[in-house]
């Protein structure tokens, strides 16, 4: 990869361990490395489709009725759930009943509904195919990107021009220092709290006989890519294109 440091005006973002850069002038951010490597397998799920996404909203941490699956949301969740678990056979044969059985097949979820629904569908498959009840996990630092004072909010339904405008931004340059104002995250906040949360999963398994599956969000699942140097979030030299390249829903992706 070349020089980004002198290809553009970068700096290293702060608590990144050097491995992500941002160009002070637009905002844009460069990946060098991973960040944090993982110490187990772990797949990530962006939740089935709302109603708000078809409307574009900003979802944030709103729970609300527009933020819950639709019905297409829960068929692609259940057909997620049908795939995934027919690849996991695949993928690892006799050992996933093992696994099932001793608990060590992981499902993390954010504690938004919307996640927790996807992530229940998949349970609730196992379940019908092997008789095991998995646990749900409740992980905090899985949920959505904050967009603050707009969470919940489409395009034309926000009142101040000056956040209209940073939507914008946002949306079509790849600006990852955006924050709202201050009442929300930036993308780079996102990618700091992705990397916290791999660092408590390496430290809790480590060493250990585990497959982990993790129902997020569209931008948090890409902060989880780019820490884990995701080439495929890269565009042109080296820049992370978060907006470009979100998962789709019900998408799995393997870290």
């Amino acid at each position: 990869m070349q020089d980004l440091e002198t290809d553009c005006d970068c700096v290293p973002v702060p608590n990144l361990n050097g491995q992500i850069l941002s160009d002070k002038k637009t905002g844009q951010i460069f990946m060098k490395g991973p960040v944090v490597h993982l110490e187990f397998p772990m797949v990530i799920v962006r939740h089935g489709e709302t109603n708000g996404n078809r409307r574009r909203v900003l979802h944030g941490l709103i729970n609300g009725p527009e933020n819950q699956l639709n019905e297409t949301g829960k068929d692609q969740a259940r057909q997620l759930a049908m795939n995934l678990f027919a690849e996991l056979e695949r993928t690892l044969g006799p050992r996933l009943a093992e696994l099932t059985r001793s608990g060590n097949l992981v499902i993390l979820t954010s504690p938004l509904k919307r996640a927790r629904d996807t992530a229940q569908l998949f349970i609730d498959h196992v379940e019908e195919k092997t008789g095991l009840l998995l646990e749900l996990q409740v992980q905090e630092d899985l949920r959505e990107i904050s967009f603050g004072k707009i969470d919940g909010l489409a395009l034309d339904e926000i009142e101040d021009q000056d956040l209209k405008d940073l939507v914008i931004k946002y949306r079509t340059t790849q600006d990852a220092t955006i924050n709202w104002q201050g009442t929300g995250e930036s993308f780079v906040d996102t990618l700091i709290r992705a990397k916290r949360l791999l660092q408590t999963l390496n430290k809790r398994y480590q060493g250990k006989d585990v497959v982990v599956i993790s129902f997020t969000h569209g931008t948090f699942g890409s902060s989880l890519r780019g820490v884990t140097g995701d080439k495929g979030l890269v565009k042109g030299p080296g820049m992370i294109a978060f907006r470009d390249n979100i998962l789709g829903c019900c998408v799995p992706h393997w870290l």
